[in-house]
């Protein structure tokens, strides 16, 4: 339980302040994928956030999902380094849209660093 306690202080201590949405967790059965059913659940994730103009946040912690939200029109910010073991994380960002394109990713303005 304390390494839980920790990633979740250091996802909290990363998490940008700015409105968003986020999303916690995405998954798809592994007998399902590879059939483009991620593809799909964030496409219509995506229209609903664009029709109300809100960004989306979230970490990911393997570079099969990083490359799919690479896909889908997030950034990557600033990888997270867990103290202990586990995966780098990757905090990606897809800004709302705006006439010029997408607001950009937050400044990095780390709160209390957890330890």
């Amino acid at each position: 339980a304390p390494k839980f306690v920790l990633l979740n202080e250091m996802f909290e201590a990363f998490h940008p302040d700015e409105p968003h949405h986020y999303l916690a967790y995405l998954a798809v059965d592994s007998n399902r994928q590879n059939r483009g059913i991620g593809a799909a659940l964030l496409a219509d994730y995506h229209r609903h956030l664009d029709q109300l103009g809100l960004p989306a946040y979230l970490e990911a912690s393997n570079m099969r999902n990083r490359r799919l939200y690479l896909r889908h029109g997030y950034t990557a910010g600033q990888t997270i380094v867990l103290p202990t073991e586990g995966p780098i994380i990757w905090r990606m960002w897809r800004g709302a849209p705006t006439r010029g394109g997408r607001t950009p990713f937050p400044p990095t303005r780390p709160r209390r660093r957890p330890g």
